[in-house]
C-alpha cells in the first residue's frame, strides 16, 4: 500500500511544495514521508504524512539508536511542523509570494546527481580522456550530510568514492606519459581497471541511495512494471 495519490497531490498543493521542516522549496524533490514509520505502525493514511526534501528526509530516518548525537526526530514532533507549517501556508500566503525559491538542491540530491554522471564517465567510450567528479561528495562532508546516512548506505558511498580517487589518480598519472609509449600503454591497462572497478561501486552507490530516498513500495512497483507490460 502507498498514500493515496490524489490526496498526496493535494497535500503538496497545501505545502507549496516546500519541505515542512526546513520550508526549502523541493519542486519534485520532495518526498511524502511516514510521520510513524509502517514498521511501527504508522498507516498510509495521508494524516500520517509528511512532506520533506531529501535532506531532512534522511535526518529524520538516518538517526543511529546505538551511538546517538544529538536529538532524534519524534513523531510528536514531525506532526507538529506539519501542522504549523501547512497553517502558514493557509493562512498567510502572501508570505510564500515573495518566498525566495532557492535553486541550489541539496548536498544529497547534488550528490546523486554527481554519482549519475560519473556513471556515465565509466561507461563513456573515451574512459582515459575524462576524470570523475568529486566536488558534491566534498560538498556533502563539508556540510554534514554524508553522516546522517545510515552506516550501509554511507560505507557504499565511501567505497564508491575511493575507487572514484584511485580511477582519477590513474587517469592523471597516465596523461604524463609520451603517446604510445611503454609506460601509455601500462598506465592504460591501468586507467581501464580503475574504472571498471569504480563502476561498480558507483552502481552500487546510486542503488543504495535511490532505494533509501524511494517512497515506492513493492506493490507500487508491480503495478507499475504491469502497467508497462500492459502498453
Amino acid at each position: 500500500m502507498a498514500f493515496n495519490r490524489e490526496e498526496v497531490s493535494a497535500l503538496l498543493s497545501q505545502c507549496h511544495r516546500r519541505c515542512c521542516i526546513c520550508h526549502r522549496f523541493c519542486g519534485v524533490k520532495i518526498e511524502t514521508d511516514h510521520i510513524v514509520p509502517s514498521n511501527e505502525g504508522g498507516g498510509d493514511v495521508i494524516e500520517n504524512a509528511i512532506p520533506v526534501c531529501f535532506e531532512c528526509h534522511a535526518e529524520i530516518h538516518s538517526y543511529n539508536d546505538k551511538h546517538p548525537r544529538g536529538r532524534k526526530f519524534q513523531p510528536e514532533e514531525l506532526r507538529l511542523h506539519k501542522e504549523r507549517w501547512l497553517r502558514i501556508c493557509a493562512e498567510h500566503p502572501e508570505l510564500l509570494i515573495g518566498a525566495i525559491r532557492n535553486a541550489d538542491v541539496g548536498p544529497l540530491q547534488a550528490l546523486i546527481d554527481e554519482l549519475e554522471f560519473n556513471a556515465t564517465v565509466a561507461n563513456g567510450p573515451s574512459l582515459q580522456d575524462c576524470k570523475f567528479h568529486e566536488h558534491q561528495f566534498l560538498r556533502a562532508i563539508h556540510e554534514g550530510a554524508v553522516s546522517l546516512l545510515r552506516n550501509e548506505i554511507r560505507e557504499t558511498l565511501l567505497k564508491a568514492y575511493r575507487a572514484i580517487g584511485a580511477a582519477n589518480v590513474a587517469i592523471e598519472a597516465k596523461s604524463h606519459h609520451e603517446l604510445e609509449s611503454e609506460g601509455w600503454a601500462r598506465g592504460t591497462n591501468e586507467v581501464q581497471r580503475r574504472v571498471k572497478d569504480a563502476s561498480l561501486e558507483i552502481t552500487a552507490a546510486i542503488d543504495e541511495l535511490m532505494k533509501f530516498f524511494s517512497n515506492e513500495t513493492d506493490a507500487d512497483r508491480t503495478q507499475s512494471e504491469a502497467g508497462k507490460k500492459e502498453q
